[in-house]
């Protein structure tokens, strides 16, 4: 439990910035867990094999990558709220669709000292789950871990701060192609009945894709064009209720 505990706090740290609203996201998680954890520890769990799980989530993102046009780039860590979709083939392997969104993520140019502006990035997601779970009466069958591993396709937008054009002089923008990327990464989810779980899941996405920077000079504009990488972590917390959907 302990180790539950100090995840928790973890998420707050990198998730708690200066908004209210922040603090309030972890503190239903907080509370949400503790209703399950209570109830939990009395129930034998079946798995969730032909049922269909509709989910709510909340992550924080911890960016890796630190360039942007070859200069050195400082990513803020942010907040990505999300839902989800999952069907149970059997009592191993489950499928799973998402859509999250990211509030505004802060991009600044270390090599320059100048703020750049803030993009927004909306995950579509498809996963598979591989999931463990117990038979034997005497190990907390509630507690289902699994590996997850998938692919999907991450929307770009992006705002150019004016900040960054005072520096260039000139009308900036900058439009960004959206990116193929994958994920692989680790959870558990705790049930509180055969319908109602919450769960905890960290991941490692990657994804590449385009982005223009058009500068508008005396001569006409100019353009440039790279390659970027959306290469993050995302630890975050779940919760989900099943339904029947034939056997």
């Amino acid at each position: 439990m302990e180790w539950i505990i100090q995840y928790l706090i973890m998420i707050h740290f990198i998730t708690t910035k200066e908004g209210k609203m922040r603090k309030c996201l972890i503190g239903l998680i907080v509370a949400i867990f503790m209703l399950v954890s209570g109830l939990a520890g009395a129930q034998t769990i079946p798995d969730t094999s032909h049922k269909v799980g509709v989910g709510f989530r909340v992550n924080g993102i911890l960016p890796s990558e630190d360039t942007f046009f070859d200069h050195e780039l400082d990513t803020k860590n942010q907040v990505m709220l999300g839902a989800s979709v999952s069907y149970g083939v059997n009592e191993w392997l489950t499928l799973e669709a998402a859509f999250d969104y990211s509030l505004d993520i802060d991009l600044k140019d270390e090599t320059d000292n100048v703020k750049i502006g803030k993009i927004n990035v909306y995950p579509l997601t498809f996963s598979a789950q591989l999931r463990y779970l117990t038979k034997n009466p005497q190990y907390y069958t509630w507690m289902v871990p699994y590996i997850t591993l998938g692919f999907g396709y991450y929307f770009v937008d992006g705002d150019v701060a004016g900040e960054y054009e005072k520096h260039w002089g000139n009308e900036v923008n900058l439009d960004f192609d959206g990116a193929w990327g994958g994920h692989v990464g680790l959870g558990i989810d705790f049930f509180a009945s055969e319908r109602l779980a919450v769960g905890f899941e960290a991941r490692y996405f990657w994804a590449s894709g385009d982005v223009e920077r058009t500068v508008d000079t005396p001569v006409g504009p100019a353009k440039k064009e790279v390659d970027y990488d959306l290469n993050s972590w995302m630890i975050g917390a779940n919760i989900k209720y099943y339904f029947d959907f034939g056997k």
